[in-house]
């Protein structure tokens, strides 16, 4: 029964094995299942590995986005820092960065913010580190200041026009006494000049006497009056009149007399002399005030107004000064030297300051707030000038300015460029030949 058995049993699990072949051992589908079980949570978990690990430097990307320095030093770009203070190197401020690139924000292009070219025969440059270390590359800020500055400006004594009388005769005649017989002499009002004899004077000399003698002595009467108005027209003095009739006859030299105080300026007369209505007899000019005239630079004059107080000092006599107050700028322009004249008024007692004596007018002028940059900031080739503005990662921008005045060592900048752009300050020279360097080189052909 064994044998029979063992005969019917491969029947009874299935067909029979081909010769030559073994059966597989038992368990092996169990085993091929758990192989692919293995290799299904092998690979589960690589892709929970990597899914990890990309998650992981995402988050340290962010982190580190957010932690990236805020400011740095723009002639050492590798010193960074998330708080502002000072390079180690060059003690430069740190500059802010750009928080969307992490790097240099973009300095501003002047006041209105355009893009201006750069200078003729000038480019932007870009230098390495150790370039800019070794030319010794400085910078600064251009920065807003409170200035209190003084115009100084060249001027000249002048008499005043008003302060001119000229003498003359109402009738012809003939001179027949000089008592002021030389110019540059200071005379007084009512002070005689010289004496004329004038037909037509006389005559009405006469006219006057007889008249009074037909009055009975009364000069009261209307002939009388009308013949000694007549005198005062044709220039006789009420003096005179009065001595023609206290004398009873009449002056043959009528005297002429000064008309105001001053200095006789000029003299057209002399012993003899025909003179007539026309003639210039003196020019007598009144010097206890006179004219101080300065010319001032156009861009200047918007700074002054009437009223306002300078000084005048001689230049040979600096010592000789003198307070006045603007009271004229004259509306017209100098072509040539682009200048307007402007005067004051000074007294001048006992003539200190006479007609023609060159010296200097000095106008303190209001405070204003300015733009400054250091003056060796300050390229000027006589057709241009400019500065070159630091946009970090050693970039150089040539950028033309408009210059004022010098503020001892700084320079007032009138357009150009905008508080907080810096600028080179030294070794600039170097830094524009570089610049023409290669403006030189990229319009070769």
């Amino acid at each position: 029964m064994d044998e029979g058995h063992e005969r019917e049993s491969p029947q009874a699990h299935g067909p029979p094995m081909p010769e030559g072949e073994e059966a597989p051992p038992r368990g092996s589908k169990i085993m091929a299942a758990v192989r692919w079980i293995i290799l299904a949570a092998s690979i589960g978990l690589a892709v929970f590995t990597w899914w990890s690990f990309a998650r992981a430097q995402i988050r340290s990307t962010e982190d580190s986005a957010h932690a990236q320095p805020r400011y740095h030093c723009p002639m050492h770009p590798q010193i960074v820092s998330n708080e502002p203070g000072e390079c180690p190197i060059c003690h430069m401020q740190l500059e802010p960065m750009d928080s969307d690139r992490s790097r240099p924000a973009s300095p501003s292009s002047g006041a209105d913010g355009a893009t201006a070219a750069p200078p003729p025969g000038t480019v932007p440059i870009r230098l390495a580190l150790d370039r800019v270390q070794s030319i010794g590359v400085r910078t600064s800020v251009a920065t807003d200041r409170a200035v209190e500055r003084t115009l100084r400006v060249t001027a000249t004594v002048a008499a005043r026009e008003q302060g001119v009388a000229e003498v003359h005769v109402r009738t012809a005649g003939f001179v027949e006494q000089v008592s002021m017989a030389q110019t540059g002499v200071a005379v007084q009002r009512g002070q005689m000049l010289l004496e004329v004899y004038s037909p037509q004077l006389y005559e009405a000399q006469t006219e006057l006497l007889t008249a009074r003698q037909w009055s009975g002595g009364d000069g009261g009467t209307q002939t009388s009056e009308s013949a000694r108005m007549k005198l005062g027209l044709l220039g006789m003095s009420n003096v005179d009149i009065d001595r023609v009739i206290e004398k009873g006859k009449p002056l043959r030299g009528v005297p002429i007399y000064a008309q105001q105080d001053g200095v006789v300026t000029k003299k057209n007369v002399v012993l003899g002399s025909y003179v007539t209505p026309e003639t210039t007899l003196y020019e007598i000019q009144d010097l206890s005030h006179v004219y101080v005239i300065a010319d001032v630079f156009q861009k200047d004059v918007g700074s002054l107004r009437v009223g306002m107080e300078g000084r005048f000092a001689s230049a040979a006599r600096p010592a000789a000064s003198v307070a006045a107050k603007l009271d004229l700028i004259y509306p017209t322009l100098n072509i040539e030297a682009r200048t307007m004249r402007v005067r004051m008024q000074i007294k001048n007692k006992d003539h200190r300051f006479p007609p023609g004596e060159y010296g200097i007018v000095e106008f303190v002028l209001p405070r204003r707030i300015v733009l400054v940059v250091p003056r060796d900031a300050v390229v000027d080739t006589g057709t241009a000038t400019y500065v070159f503005v630091v946009e970090g990662d050693g970039r150089f921008s040539p950028r033309s300015v408009s210059i004022g005045q010098s503020l001892g060592e700084d320079a007032e900048i009138d357009a150009g460029i905008a508080a907080g752009d810096r600028v080179v300050s030294g070794a600039t020279f170097l830094i524009d030949s570089e610049s023409r360097l290669q403006a030189s080189a990229q319009a070769a052909p």
